[in-house]
């Protein structure tokens, strides 16, 4: 951006009256906190980790699919497991580089962008309590929503005067709904609120509010045509949930009728006939009310028993342990078990390792599915990528500077420490004899070796003279004696 364009661009962020910006940029915040209730009836927020536990997993099915989501991250041993190997395996630094239309550095446009992440890092001027707002704690916020609602979403919080970035602050996916404009067929995002305050210039549509603005960003995963939400990778994950809670269901069910052994008692009904009063005796109705009471008494008796006590009884009741009908198990638990657990690994995009299932994979195989596993992280990592890249060059035009934004994540490296000291020798040593085979210049491996170690890769100037006169041929002097 040239000066004269800075110049202007100043003058009319001057002239332009703020109502005529606000037009243009929206009133403020113009998204709303999930949990924002402005009449302050009840405006306690939940810790939802403790109300989780208090859920029947039975009863799930009257919940939605992004209700049970965010449930099984919590009570869900798989799922949470899945989603906190995923945050942690892609938890690299992220970088953002500003670049010229040339592809050259610019270091105007890399000065604006460092000042925007440390704004990030900073705490805003409050006297108050401050919730964290960093760059990272909000980029796992955002990566957390790719899984779980398949699409990220922000929005950037402009000054009062429209001139300068505030804050960034995340938004929950799942509050967004859009509509097509009737005339231009245009996207238009519409957020729920559910305890709605409305505000003067605001456009409302029941319960949703129109955030049409150039400062709200949404980013979705893999998204079908003409699908703009997108799609959650953990979403097919509910139905093996459900057939798993089922099958547990009826293993807890067989496991409280055949896992433990139970007592078989039988009482001699000839003698018990044999031993009751002659005026019981000769009345039927008598007779059966007489055994069914005895049959009762014995039933509380043995019922009231500790599992140690002894047992003691006349020999008109038979004692022993109850014998199953089948001679083995109708199914294989551990094959159906195995099945449940490859079902939920791949419905998590996820690795049996990961979730301690070992079903003997070879060196090689794990090899390759971490590679993939990585691939997948990385794949998800690119919407985060767009939402940062998309906020950050639109918080540098507010600012005046034009400039190419690109952002990355670090790779990410699951090597030991031996490992990448013997992985960056041999990088090192192939500089070197690139150098000496004269495929690169003497400064060019200065700069890629000293890259490698992690140092600054501009060459020092008393280096540059000994890189110069490297391949200088020394003069040859005869030794003494010699013709």
């Amino acid at each position: 951006m040239k000066w004269y364009h800075k110049v202007i661009y100043s003058f009319a962020m001057n002239v332009l009256p703020t109502s005529v910006k606000r037009q243009m940029m929206g009133i403020g915040r113009a998204t709303t906190p999930k949990s924002a209730n402005p009449w302050g009836v009840f405006n306690w927020l939940p810790k939802k980790y403790q109300q989780a536990h208090n859920i029947d997993l039975t009863k799930l099915q009257s919940y939605t699919a992004e209700e049970l989501l965010e449930l099984l991250i919590s009570v869900h041993p798989d799922v949470s497991y899945a989603l906190y190997t995923y945050l942690r395996m892609g938890d690299t630094p992220i970088t953002f580089t500003a670049k010229k239309a040339n592809g050259k550095d610019d270091k105007n446009g890399q000065k604006v962008l460092d000042e925007l992440k440390s704004m990030l890092n900073t705490p805003l001027s409050s006297p108050g309590y401050q919730h964290g707002r960093s760059l990272d704690k909000v980029d796992t916020i955002q990566r957390m929503m790719v899984m779980v609602r398949g699409a990220c979403a922000g929005e950037v919080i402009l000054n009062e005067h429209c001139n300068d970035i505030i804050d960034i602050v995340p938004v929950d996916p799942s509050l967004i709904w859009f509509r097509r404009d009737s005339d231009t067929d245009r996207l238009v995002p519409w957020q729920y609120v559910k305890h709605p305050k409305r505000r003067q210039g605001e456009e409302w549509f029941g319960l949703y509010k129109k955030i049409d603005t150039p400062t709200f960003i949404y980013e979705e995963f893999d998204p079908m045509v003409d699908d703009p939400y997108g799609r959650s990778p953990m979403l097919p994950v509910l139905q093996v949930v459900f057939f798993h809670l089922q099958v547990l269901q009826d293993l807890k069910a067989v496991v409280h009728n055949q896992g433990y052994p139970r007592l078989d008692i039988s009482i001699m009904e000839e003698i018990m006939i044999k031993n009751m009063p002659k005026s019981i005796a000769n009345d039927p109705t008598k007779q059966s009310a007489y055994l069914k009471e005895r049959m009762e008494e014995i039933q509380k008796h043995f019922e009231s028993l500790n599992p140690d006590d002894s047992l003691f009884h006349w020999d008109n009741v038979k004692v022993e342990y109850l014998k199953g009908g089948n001679a083995g198990p109708m199914i294989d638990i551990k094959k159906l078990i195995d099945i449940i657990d490859t079902q939920m690994a791949t419905s998590l995009k996820t690795l049996l390792t990961i979730l301690s299932r070992h079903q003997g994979s070879t060196e090689t195989y794990s090899s390759i599915d971490t590679q993939i596993y990585i691939k997948n992280v990385e794949s998800a990592r690119s919407v985060t990528k767009r939402f940062w890249l998309r906020a950050f060059s639109l918080s540098a035009r507010i600012r005046g500077t034009q400039t190419q934004v690109e952002v990355d994540y670090l790779p990410i490296d699951l090597r030991s420490e031996n490992e990448v000291e013997r992985d960056r020798r041999s990088k090192i040593n192939n500089y070197i004899s690139a150098e000496k085979n004269f495929y690169i210049t003497p400064s060019e491996a200065a700069e890629e070796i000293r890259w490698t170690l992690g140092l600054n890769p501009n060459i020092p100037e008393e280096l540059i003279v000994k890189l110069e006169k490297k391949h200088e041929e020394k003069e040859f002097i005869p030794s003494e004696g010699g013709e």
